[in-house]
């Protein structure tokens, strides 16, 4: 231990006090920081605008939809009662796909008629919800706008007293909603249920929508309790939209590959600045062999020198990317235009991130440090024709 300290403290004092200091080294130091830095803060900030999208649809969707193959009354209300006993908050609804008509303007609509009696969504809360709410882009898309009557029609429920004419119902427009979710925004309206009970001309209900990040495994916990588990399906968020999560996936994968991509390029720099600080002291590496210590301890208490080095150079990455991070999301300061949904930076760390930005830059430095000693260890293979040289 000892004399790893002091191999250690030698050659820390050589590089920052000697007279040829290598400054190729610390520009590779340099930029071993920053890959760590910069991998971090990049990371933070992607994954909170993925997180910022994400709780967006979640706060309009849900994190979990039990759909119902079959409406029994007393079977959802003892479902009901469950989800209330353990405070989870949801929503009873009836979905229904039908078509919308304003003025000569038609388009695919995704009802959702809510049970405001038993509970209703917080992002309707502030909204007057006494005729039917449009989606932003659905309200353009009609050419409708507040106190406009939409009329509903529903291919799947029709009267056969004409001829199989589909039913038809009008609502006043009470207000516009937006989600700032694309898919929601374009399709999507919601109404009292009676007014889907009235249409359909059927009290029933297809859906409960969960709106907390509870795990799937405890939702099923409470179905199977209640043997319902064959007549509820029960689909997450994620469940739902595999795409995105996989588009999300491939962000981050790219995002990592560029990164390892320029950790290689300092790569370059760390095994040129090794090779040439290895023959700036190589004497030094003799007078160490000739003081005792064999060749082998030498080259591990080299390898373990720029290990130390790496470590050091990483975690002052991640204190500062952190530090980085800190600030913006305390002060989060609006830095994009406004025709940005997000004008600050969210965000939002996980301990993989961490992870990653440290291991990363971490191995590959490793991984060249000890290419850089044993391409020097081969070219000095006898510490003795070195000392003959000497004495030439």
């Amino acid at each position: 231990m000892n004399k790893a300290k002091s191999f250690l403290g030698y050659f820390y004092r050589y590089l920052f006090h000697s007279k040829t200091r290598q400054k190729l080294i610390f520009l590779a130091v340099f930029g071993l920081f920053l890959s760590s830095m910069a991998l971090l803060v990049i990371q933070g900030v992607m994954n909170g605008l993925q997180e910022q999208m994400i709780k967006r649809s979640k706060k309009a969707n849900g994190s979990y939809v039990l759909r119902f193959s079959e409406y029994d009354e007393s079977s959802i209300e003892k479902l009901i009662s469950e989800l209330k006993a353990n405070k989870i908050f949801f929503t009873k609804e009836i979905e229904l796909e039908l078509l919308g008509r304003h003025d000569g303007y038609i388009a695919p609509i995704i009802l959702r008629g809510i049970d405001f009696s038993t509970s209703k969504p917080k992002f309707l809360e502030h909204l007057n919800y006494g005729g039917v709410v449009l989606g932003e882009d659905l309200s353009f898309r009609l050419k409708s706008a507040l106190l406009s009557s939409i009329t509903f029609f529903s291919p799947a429920h029709v009267d056969l007293f004409f001829g199989e004419v589909p039913r038809m119902s009008s609502e006043d427009v009470s207000d516009i909603a937006r989600i700032d979710v694309q898919d929601i925004d374009s399709t999507t309206a919601w109404v009292r249920s009676s007014f889907i009970h009235n249409l359909i001309r059927e009290k029933t209900y297809n859906v409960l929508r969960v709106y907390e990040d509870y795990p799937k495994s405890f939702i099923a916990g409470i179905v199977n309790k209640l043997k319902l588990n064959e007549s509820i399906s029960i689909k997450s968020w994620e469940d739902s939209n595999p795409e995105l999560l996989w588009a999300f996936n491939l962000e981050s994968v790219v995002m990592l590959v560029l990164f390892v991509c320029m950790c290689f390029l300092v790569s370059i720099t760390i095994v040129a600045g090794n090779l040439i600080f290895f023959n700036k002291i190589r004497f030094d590496l003799i007078s160490f062999w000739i003081l005792g210590l064999s060749k082998k301890t030498i080259s591990f208490l080299m390898f373990l020198y720029f290990q130390v080095q790496a470590l050091i150079t990483c975690i002052a990455g991640l204190l500062v990317g952190g530090a980085v991070l800190y600030l913006l999301k305390q002060y989060a300061p609006d830095i994009m235009p406004s025709v940005f949904l997000e004008r600050s930076l969210p965000v939002e760390v996980k301990p993989y991130h961490i992870l990653i930005s440290f291991f990363v830059p971490y191995g590959v430095a490793s991984l060249f440090s000890l290419y850089a000693l044993i391409t020097f260890n081969k070219e000095n293979s006898s510490y003795i024709e070195l000392i003959r040289k000497v004495r030439e």
